[in-house]
């Protein structure tokens, strides 16, 4: 025997003002709970058949806000991890010394990096795949009016596309993030030419489509220059708008979150008894 129960409040706000959810609900093995707790449960009603279908909706549809809002405060932390341990300042430059541990500085960069540009691409997912579950759920096109956003911004081919995109490189092991020396001080920054020639990683065709063309742009201007994106800048405004990608989701899913608070509320309003304490 199996056992449903509603552990803890878990209040979330969006970008607006914000929303109230239930509770998350835990199923556990009925003999884990105390013998207490089991003379309590077998003085209310278990719910079978449709009403435990409604149960299980309702827990699907919370568990996957919960998972996305974990990954987005990961994601926040590992911005603000990146931040520390690359304190770069506006033009690139880093100060001297800046690591610790006695790990060289390219070691540091690049793992801080991979950690930060891997975090957003799991959230940017993870928020994609559960409006398809939303969506399937709801009597509105919810996952039809969450995508017109990232894929206008895929579309474009711009940073988004630059920054989506070369996570799996850098998953694969890649070191993405070149450092060079200029007048006596470290500079950090995206070496396109370099990305560009990963020889044991077969790069995506929307990240060389935006390889090649920002080169071309670059090069057109000043044939002997190196082409590269400024570090900082890139990252900040892919924070941006990843952060607006979020904001963008809790407007999307609020129908579904609501329609499965509203029919959890009506069905324990039928079912006084299967509420105890």
């Amino acid at each position: 025997r199996m056992l449903a129960i509603e552990i803890y409040r878990w209040p979330i706000s969006d970008c607006n003002g914000g929303i109230t959810l239930a509770d998350l609900v835990h199923v556990l093995p009925f003999q884990s709970v105390s013998a207490e707790a089991q003379e309590a449960l077998s003085k209310i009603e278990f719910l079978v058949g449709d009403s435990a279908t409604k149960v299980k909706e309702y827990d699907g549809v919370v568990r996957s806000l919960w998972e996305v809002n974990q990954l987005y405060e990961q994601f926040r932390w590992n911005y603000s991890e990146l931040r520390r341990l690359v304190p770069c300042n506006r033009f690139d430059f880093l100060p001297d010394g800046f690591t610790s541990g006695g790990f060289g500085e390219r070691t540091v960069v690049n793992a801080a990096f991979g950690n930060y540009v891997s975090a957003a691409r799991g959230l940017v997912d993870r928020m994609q795949a559960v409006m398809r579950e939303y969506d399937r759920g709801s009597e509105k096109e919810l996952y039809k009016d969450y995508w017109k956003l990232p894929s206008a911004w895929y579309d474009r081919g711009g940073l988004y596309v630059f920054m989506y995109e070369i996570r799996n490189p850098v998953q694969h092991g890649q070191t993405v993030v070149s450092l060079a020396r200029e007048n006596g001080l470290t500079r950090v920054r995206f070496d396109l030419d370099q990305i560009a020639d990963m020889r044991d990683y077969n790069t995506s065709t929307k990240l060389r489509s935006f390889l090649s063309k920002s080169i071309s742009l670059m090069k057109e201007q000043d044939s002997s220059c190196c082409p590269y994106l400024c570090f900082r800048y890139t990252n900040m405004k892919y924070q941006e708008l990843v952060l607006k990608l979020f904001c963008h989701f809790l407007d999307c899913a609020e129908p579904r979150i609501r329609a499965a608070r509203r029919d959890m509320k009506k069905l324990l309003s039928q079912h006084g008894k299967a509420v105890g304490t």
